[in-house]
This record gives structure tokens, sequence and C-alpha cells, in this order.
């Protein structure tokens, strides 16, 4: 009699929580979907990710693979703009999703790694397989208090840190940054949404406009690594 009673307690117990957060749950979800409406307003349609560019871009991103859902691609500026929820799974036996964003803008060339985020590369627990981003600072104290700047060679981390390009960071609201390969990428944990898109473009695409031609000379890879 005592387990039926406390199996009832439970069941109502969680009836109740139902009932009170359905509605919550149901407002948030209707305005995620009006955030996430009218894309196509802007020239964003569905996409591929055909070579796998951004889906290497997102693992590297999140430091874990995962899958790309509402790909959207469109152009910026005469620049090549892709756009996608990023799902990784988070957890053990009962592993639940994870919506992550990523807003990417092509470069004219492929170049080395580059991190700009607000975690500092954690160091590896075990003898690394391949070559780890290296944390240097700017001669900016601003941008050292709100940025961790990592890449494989300190020389290429300065030449693209240069004051305008620091000056640019810093006057946007903080946002975590990749450059892989050819793709510039803002990555945020966060679901995708309209807003946040039409507010990262603008910004990716001043950050490219300030990298030194010297750089994409000098520093310029042929195949963008995967």
């Amino acid at each position: 009699m005592a387990l039926v009673v406390l199996v009832g307690g439970f069941y109502l117990v969680a009836r109740l929580i139902v009932h009170v957060a359905s509605p919550s749950l149901d407002r948030k979800a209707a305005e995620l979907a009006r955030l996430q409406a009218g894309a196509e307003r802007y020239g964003w349609v569905p996409g591929d990710d055909v070579d796998g560019k951004l889906a290497a871009a997102g693992a590297r991103c999140f430091d874990k693979d995962g899958e790309l859902r509402r790909l959207l691609v469109g152009e910026y500026e005469g620049r090549r703009i892709q756009m996608a929820e990023f799902v990784t799974s988070s957890g053990g036996r009962l592993p639940t999703d994870v919506f992550n964003n990523l807003v990417a803008l092509e470069l004219p060339a492929g170049l080395p790694e580059l991190r700009i985020s607000h975690d500092r590369v954690a160091d590896p627990a075990l003898p690394p397989l391949e070559p780890v981003l290296q944390t240097s600072d700017t001669e900016s104290d601003a941008f050292n208090q709100r940025y961790y700047a990592a890449s494989l060679d300190p020389r290429y981390t300065s030449a693209m840190l240069h004051p305008r390009m620091i000056e640019w960071l810093l006057a946007h609201p903080p946002q975590d940054l990749r450059l892989v390969g050819n793709l510039l990428v803002a990555y945020t944990a966060k679901p995708w949404t309209v807003p946040h898109t039409l507010a990262t473009v603008p910004f990716l695409h001043g950050i490219v406009d300030r990298i030194p031609p010297f750089v994409l000379k000098d520093f310029r890879q042929e195949a963008p690594p995967r």
C-alpha cells in the first residue's frame, strides 16, 4: 500500500511540474520560432556542406563532433556566408541535444588556424597528437582582458591582431571567433536566430576587410586543413 501511495505521489508531482512548465516552454518555443523566421528575406536559402568544411570548423569551435541543421547560405557584400545550428550531444546513457550556432564568412584564401575566445586554450592532459595552439598577449590591455588569442605561430597572431583589427573587435559586443581554413566562424552556445546573424555578418565582414594583404600572401595555405 505504501508503495502505491509513493508511486502515486511521484506521478502527481510529475504532472504538476509538466502543467506548470508547459506554458513557459511553449512561449520559449514560439519566441525562438519567431526569431528563426524570415531568413529568405535576406537571400539566405537552404544549402549543403558539400565539402564538410563548416562541420569540421564547428567541431574545432566546440571541441566535439556535431550535426549541422538548418544550414543556410547567402552572400554579403560579394562574400559567401553560411549559417547553421551545430547540434552536439551531452550526457551519458541518456544524451540530450545541445543546440549551438555557427555563422561563417568565406575568405579569399585559406589561412592558419586562429582562435579568439573568452576561454584560454586548455593544456592537453596527454601528449598531443597534433600541435597545440599557443595563447599570445597583444599590446592592448583592453583586448587581453576581454579575449584570449591563440594560433600555432605567435608571429601570425601578432600580424592578424594589429591595432585597427583590435579596435574593430573591441568596438563590438564580445564574440567567440575561429578562423579555420578559409572560413572565419563566429560560434555561440545558443540556437541560431536571424537577428544574431544580421548583427554578426557585418562584424565578420569588417574583420576580413582588415586582414593585411601581406598576411594573405605570406601565410596563405593552398589546401585548408580538415
